[in-house]
């Protein structure tokens, strides 16, 4: 994981504690190795690498819409509501036909943050229009940073 969400991620869990609010802790070996095999079981793949890290050090984020899923549903603190799952979403997510080559990271509004399979590209989508394209990325961590932003935007 590189340095620009490292930081990201320790402001945006400042400001959240300033607020009385906690980001979750990272998952340990053996939630990752639960997770993993999740995975394959249901979705027949591996999450990549760098999504793994992240997890490490946050199981999921969920900060004013921006959503980044967990390995499972988790309590938010200061509210009544839980974490979006990875498995899960990307379950629900394959009955919709278009959905299908992805992988979805999470979600906010009006956007999906997916990998698209058959390209490898990381890209942030339309939710309602999803062959609108926003952007495109090469790899998780920058799809990471562009949702990290829109989180620190939000939060002001």
């Amino acid at each position: 994981m590189n340095s620009n969400v490292r930081d990201k991620l320790t402001l945006i869990a400042k400001k959240k504690s300033e607020e009385g609010r906690y980001l979750p802790g990272g998952i340990d070996e053996v939630e990752l190795s639960v997770f993993l095999n999740l995975c394959k079981a249901e979705l027949g793949c591996e999450p990549p690498q760098d999504y793994l890290e992240f997890l490490k050090i946050h199981n999921g984020l969920t900060v004013e819409g921006v959503f980044v899923y967990s390995t499972k549903r988790l309590p938010i603190v200061g509210s009544t509501a839980t974490t979006l799952a990875f498995v899960e979403m990307n379950v629900i997510s394959r009955d919709v036909e278009e959905l299908r080559g992805f992988l979805v990271f999470g979600d906010s509004d009006q956007d999906e943050y997916v990998l698209d399979l058959s390209t490898g590209m990381y890209q942030v989508r339309d939710k309602q229009a999803f062959d609108n394209v926003y952007e495109d990325f090469k790899c998780f961590d920058d799809l990471l940073l562009f949702m990290l932003d829109m989180a620190l935007r939000r939060i002001g």
